[in-house]
């Protein structure tokens, strides 16, 4: 067994986190681990048994949180993806992912996207890769958004 076992991607769906995805599925073909995908929604959201969530009670519709992923999915048939997805408070959402790795940091390597934000956004809109790096019990890799073409 390598020095990882598994590759663990926190996402929000945007260009960043699609990078990310990329970048943890290439790592995980190359390194013969699995890659876990991991988001959290906000309540009142209820997560269905087969992973697709009803963001609002009001409209019990359920939706594939994960089909753009899966349609990513496809370029690398070889590597086994695993989808998790919780509820729970977004500002919450490094200490779960924290406990998600709770007592087997040990070959866990987090990747995560990163907008690069520097002055006054990074004051309004924080940097959620930064607070993940400084409370991460595992190595981490950031990947920065892809250059617009």
């Amino acid at each position: 067994m390598g020095i990882f076992h598994t590759i663990l991607h926190p996402t929000d769906f945007d260009a960043c986190s699609l990078e990310a995805f990329r970048v943890s599925r290439d790592l995980a073909h190359q390194l013969g681990t699995k890659v876990v995908a991991f988001h959290v929604v906000s309540p009142p959201a209820v997560v269905m048994d087969d992973g697709r969530v009803i963001m609002d009670p009001k409209v019990p519709t359920p939706v594939d949180i994960w089909a753009d992923y899966r349609l990513a999915q496809a370029d690398s048939p070889g590597v086994p993806i695993e989808y998790s997805v919780v509820v729970g408070k977004h500002n919450e959402a490094t200490r779960m992912l924290v406990e998600l790795i709770g007592e087997n940091a040990n070959g866990v390597l987090l990747v995560i996207g990163t907008h690069g934000r520097t002055g006054l956004s990074r004051l309004i809109w924080g940097n959620r890769a930064e607070e993940v790096v400084r409370s991460a019990p595992c190595a981490v890799l950031v990947v920065k958004e892809p250059a617009a073409s």
